[in-house]
């Protein structure tokens, strides 16, 4: 059987199944057409070793574990792959449970994530995405023209650096405008006052985080998922107690 993409009926996301052991040029072109369409997809029981996990990934973007020229931006995570391209992320050590884009707090964020299921809950541990396109086209006409020429800076220090980046960006692949803010790691807009920078970012993440603009997806072990950094959010449910949760994962950078 070949390879089939099916959308789901959500905002975003489509299953792709019969994935080929090799990617050749034609898979490369319908993963990418349905990658920029459809900003997550996910591969249920695609089993990818680390081979085929690096392969896969190399298709969309040079691979890094986490930030490129971070070294110590591991998280006392392991570290896989000949190149250090497989970041290991146990649960155990870190739960990112929080509604964030990947990095953004780097100069060049990278472009996007694909993450395999190694071990997960019998119950819980679901991961949500939400749809940055739609988040900015349903606002209103008065919220995006100011948004529209507006920047804010995303980071954490002493945890991580600080950049500046527009609040609405352009895919340069789809030529879609994308709301470029999150919970995670946008604290500020310079140029407004501190009471006006919260207010603002507050009631765009709300907005961004509306159920509406999402879509969930129910993990199994083997199950991999591949998302737009550029155009989307997510969100790992910490929903399951002491439960093992293990995945592996690569960056995707321009």
């Amino acid at each position: 059987m070949g390879l089939t993409i099916t959308r789901l009926p959500q905002t975003l996301g489509a299953v792709v199944d019969n994935l080929p052991e090799h990617i050749d040029e034609a898979t490369a072109a319908a993963l990418s057409e349905a990658w920029a369409e459809n900003l997550v997809l996910f591969f249920p029981q695609a089993r990818l070793d680390d081979e085929r996990h690096i392969a896969l990934g190399s298709v969309f973007g040079t691979l890094h574990a986490t930030s490129p020229g971070l070294e110590d931006d591991h998280r006392d995570q392991t570290v896989f792959g000949p190149n250090g391209e497989i970041l290991e992320i146990d649960a155990r050590k870190d739960r990112a449970n929080m509604w964030h884009t990947d990095v953004t707090f780097t100069e060049t964020p990278p472009v996007g994530s694909l993450l395999s299921m190694k071990v997960c809950p019998a119950r819980g541990g679901d991961t949500l995405w939400s749809n940055q396109y739609l988040a900015y086209e349903t606002l209103s006409e008065p919220i995006r023209d100011l948004v529209d020429g507006l920047s804010a800076e995303h980071g954490r220090p002493p945890m991580t650096g600080v950049h500046t980046h527009p609040m609405v960006t352009t895919h340069p692949v789809t030529g879609r405008k994308a709301l470029f803010v999150n919970r995670g790691w946008t604290t500020r807009i310079p140029g407004l006052s501190p009471l006006e920078s919260r207010g603002l970012l507050d009631l765009l993440f709300a907005h961004a985080e509306k159920p509406e603009h999402t879509v969930r997806w129910s993990w199994q072990p083997g199950d991999a998922a591949m998302w737009d950094n550029r155009c989307t959010m997510h969100y790992a449910v910490n929903d399951y107690g002491d439960a093992e949760r293990v995945l592996r994962r690569v960056t995707m950078y321009a």
